[in-house]
């Protein structure tokens, strides 16, 4: 089942940390698309909750050195 969800995440200053957060999102199984926007410091992720959970979808973004919640 698809959902889309949007996580507040803080510590992205710029265009390029928008592009490192959805890059690897987006190369993350389980997530469909993704798109990120430092002025607001939010990350909007669709996926598909059978192959990635909202948890796992935080642990990517905080391995690129961002703070999820």
């Amino acid at each position: 089942m698809t959902k889309q969800t949007i996580i507040k995440v803080e510590g992205m200053h710029c265009n390029s940390c928008e592009m490192l957060i959805t890059d690897e999102l987006n190369e993350t199984l389980g997530v469909k698309s993704s798109s990120a926007s430092h002025e607001k410091g939010l990350v909007n992720v669709e996926y598909d909750e059978e192959d990635i959970t909202l948890e796992k979808i935080k642990e990517v973004i905080r391995g690129e050195g961002y703070d999820a919640r």
